[in-house]
């Protein structure tokens, strides 16, 4: 039987990594796998903290 194939509808996330040397300036680039959210940065998540509100 044949599926009906839907588009993707997430995006593979590239962070495109820079040399900051003046005398290097090498560009990288680095693959994390599909995922509907990403957040650069964040809010570092801690193991066996207690919650504050």
């Amino acid at each position: 039987t044949l599926s009906t194939h839907r588009a993707k509808t997430t995006k593979k996330i590239v962070l495109r990594l820079e040399c900051v040397e003046p005398s290097c300036r090498s560009k990288r680039m680095l693959a994390i796998k599909r995922c509907k959210h990403f957040e650069l940065g964040g809010d570092k998540k801690r193991k066996g903290q207690v919650i504050q509100f």
